[in-house]
């Protein structure tokens, strides 16, 4: 029973740190952009998916490089 409880303790810390660290390392970026194309004046938008993983951002930061590419500008950020 002992060694249970210390693996829990554990493993616990480890989520812990975990959470707190993927809190601070993205906390300045945004979590959806909204992009509306000027000429059809249609919206879209590049969200970072429930996890928020640094990958998560680097697919959104693509996603509206997409988009900017085929003429959408920046209408919002949340």
């Amino acid at each position: 029973m002992h060694r249970r409880l210390k693996k829990n303790i554990l493993l616990l810390g480890f989520c812990l740190v975990m959470l707190a660290g993927g809190c601070a390392s993205f906390g300045d970026k945004s979590k959806k952009v909204i992009l509306q194309n000027p000429e059809t004046m249609e919206f879209v938008d590049c969200k970072v998916d429930k996890w928020g993983t640094k990958k998560s951002f680097e697919t959104n930061e693509e996603c509206v490089k997409n988009y900017q590419a085929k003429g959408y500008v920046i209408w919002g950020e949340r």
